[in-house]
């Protein structure tokens, strides 16, 4: 069963892959970053 993610968590970790893309190569890395920042797999994120 998919683990469901508070929308605060989900609105926060937008966030913080559009900050983060400046500093990545490309759009794939900085939601790998930002996932394992708040210790979620990135796919889910």
């Amino acid at each position: 069963m998919p683990k469901k993610y508070d929308p605060e968590l989900k609105a926060r970790a937008v966030r913080m892959v559009t900050e983060a893309l400046p500093d990545h190569p490309n759009p794939t890395s900085a939601v790998r970053h930002v996932a394992g920042l708040l210790g979620i797999g990135d796919e889910a994120l």
